[in-house]
């Protein structure tokens, strides 16, 4: 099934809407208001007649006068094919122009030209107004395209137009309509009355269906899909290209036209975008850096700050690679096309193309960002890829990001990063999460880095505990999302560059270096604590007592670990063996008499109070024990 979306552009009062309605039949003008002043003020819709079945053919009407270019740019983003309304009677028009160039710089590449109102203009005349527009047109995406004379009020030439129009509608290229690909940017959002959310838009990529879940962003607010409609008439399905209309379980005032209609997890909200901007030769305005401007893409419309980042002014006819920062939250994706307008007074200036919808915040007049953004703009698919994980390496990112940031399903972006894994110069940490060869060579010398200092403060110690190694990693790497950090760890261990043992990480060739000093200082520690046996000595004052507090420390936190040692509080450790000694007679008598109390448990250890009732909860805190009216049972 072929499915085409037509869209009109034109001076105001110039014949668009009458126009469609000799096409179609409809009116598209729907509004009171629009009635009374006998002008588009917001988009309209109708459908045309294919005379295929295998061909849907939709029709959006635009304003054309200057105070809505802001609703024309919502319904213009969405089609396939143009007809530039040109009255007879008045020719080119400011409105004819700035459509015009909001055309070419969406990258649109099919119409017709129509010069309309024939009826009240001799033949000569029409010869010098069509004269006039195929001087215009040349050199732009209409240079070639062929204009018909019709009039609207007696009909003639519509039949040829709509004829024609049927033609080239069946040679169009198709639209891609794989599910996962859905996005629909909202034009309406109303309620309808025992339906509840409606929200109307043109879809541009992919397919949706009756119940599919669906995310509406930037807000990442989610919904199922009630019911669908498409030009008007009920559908079980609906595909790109089509005029669409969703029955949705959301709530009307949650959402706004200008969102986005997806498929869940296919977009990301941002606060900045990296493009290529240009500047209309027509343009009256230059662009400074930091210059604020209106930045129109699919539906929306958001207030931007334009970074440039390899000069101070952006003059007309030129183009930049810039950074456009805004003030709240948008969703787009790569290669979308946009329009700019002059922050005031409004008016079209420019627009481009997107390279990067969500990058990182860049500094200016960078040789290394400069030639990052010719990468995103004109690299193959395998530049593209190495690009983007160097940018996001220090974020261990996955498949999945990754072809969110390139716009590339994740079935050829997984392909892509296959092969640059062939090549060694992008390393595959865990399923599906990459880093490149670049980064690795950057981040092992901090990993050593951490590490040995370490060791050289702690050389009786096995090493530093795991979560206290990634602390500082992410510190020296700017404080990154850890997200896949534990993916990056487990690699260094497959690497032989860092190992793991009792919890706690040092480098592969690292061990604990005991002199013979320390050595009989350990041996000193044990027999304290064995002689101590229930009465243990408090921890603070063994290591007060030592002759080197440092060591004494560290030689108790190994004896700790190599389980000489019990931790019955922070303050108080015991030996291994009277520990095994003393949770021996607790079992026992509470074996033979169903219960112990901590008087009967203070006489079975010859201990103070004390000692038997700190020794008594940690058995509780081990789950051991269990505490009930003063008498403690076995769990």
């Amino acid at each position: 099934m072929q499915n085409i979306i037509i869209g009109t552009a034109g001076h105001i009062d110039h014949g668009k809407t009458c126009l469609i309605q000799a096409l179609t039949g409809t009116d598209t003008d729907r509004l009171k208001e629009e009635k009374e002043r006998g002008i588009t003020i917001e988009l309209g819709f109708a459908k045309l007649d294919s005379g295929d079945p295998n061909t849907n053919i939709g029709i959006i009407d635009v304003p054309g006068h200057e105070k809505f270019v802001k609703n024309m740019l919502a319904g213009v983003g969405g089609i396939d094919f143009v007809l530039l309304v040109i009255a007879a009677d008045e020719g080119i028009m400011p409105q004819t122009r700035e459509h015009m160039d909001i055309l070419k710089l969406l990258d649109m590449k099919h119409g017709f030209v129509v010069l309309t109102k024939c009826d009240k203009c001799e033949e000569d005349w029409i010869e010098l107004v069509k004269e006039e527009v195929t001087e215009y047109v040349t050199g732009s995406f209409l240079e070639k395209a062929p204009i018909f004379q019709v009039s609207s009020q007696t009909g003639d030439g519509i039949d040829a137009l709509r004829q024609e129009i049927r033609k080239v509608a069946a040679t169009l290229p198709a639209h891609n309509t794989d599910p996962s690909l859905f996005r629909l940017p909202i034009d309406r959002v109303f309620t309808m009355k025992g339906h509840g959310t409606v929200i109307t838009g043109t879809l541009i990529e992919g397919s949706c269906k009756v119940d599919d879940q669906i995310t509406l962003m930037p807000a990442d607010i989610p919904a199922r899909i009630r019911s669908i409609q498409v030009h008007g008439q009920d559908s079980e399905t609906a595909y790109a290209g089509q005029r669409t209309a969703l029955n949705l379980t959301v709530k009307t005032e949650e959402i706004q036209r200008g969102f986005v209609a997806a498929k869940p997890d296919t977009m990301l909200p941002t606060y900045m975008v990296d493009v290529r901007l240009y500047l209309l030769e027509s343009a009256n305005r230059t662009v400074s850096n930091n210059s604020r401007v209106h930045f129109y893409y699919g539906s929306d419309e958001a207030l931007g700050k334009v970074i440039l980042l390899d000069r101070e002014e952006l003059h007309p006819g030129e183009t930049a690679y810039a950074q456009i920062r805004f003030t709240e939250e948008i969703a787009l994706k790569r290669l979308d096309y946009f329009v700019i307008r002059f922050y005031s007074p409004l008016e079209t200036i420019g627009g481009g193309i997107i390279l990067d919808a969500n990058p990182r915040r860049h500094k200016r007049n960078q040789d290394s960002i400069l030639r990052a953004m010719q990468t995103k703009d004109n690299g193959t698919n395998e530049e593209l890829a190495e690009q983007f994980l160097s940018e996001e390496s220090p974020f261990f990112p996955d498949i999945h990001f990754l072809s969110l940031k390139m716009n590339l399903p994740e079935s050829d972006t997984t392909a892509i990063f296959k092969k640059l894994k062939g090549s060694g110069r992008v390393l595959e940490i865990g399923k599906n999460a990459f880093i490149h060869q670049n980064f690795y060579n950057h981040v092992c010398p901090h990993v050593t880095e951490i590490l040995e200092a370490f060791h050289k403060s702690n050389a009786l110690t096995e090493g530093l505990s795991k979560e206290e190694l990634k602390s500082r990693l992410t510190q020296k790497l700017h404080d990154p999302g850890a997200k896949n950090i534990d993916l990056f760890y487990d690699y260094l261990i497959q690497k032989k560059v860092i190992k793991e043992k009792n919890g706690l990480t040092s480098l592969y060739a690292f061990k604990p270096k005991q002199s013979g000093e320390n050595k009989l200082e350990t041996q000193n520690l044990i027999r304290l604590y064995q002689d101590s046996g229930f009465a243990m000595p408090k921890t603070d004052d063994v290591i007060k007592n030592s002759k080197n507090a440092k060591t004494t420390r560290q030689l108790l936190d190994k004896l700790l670990k190599d389980g000489e040692l019990v931790k019955i509080t922070p303050a108080y450790y015991m030996h291994k063996d009277c520990y095994e000694k003393a949770l021996g007679l607790l079992k026992e008598h509470i074996q033979n008499n169903g219960s112990i109390t901590l008087a009967d448990y203070r006489t079975l250890l010859n201990s103070s109070r004390k000692y038997t009732q700190m020794i008594l909860e940690y058995f509780d805190s081990k789950h051991i024990t269990k505490l009930a009216n003063d008498k403690r049972t076995l769990i």
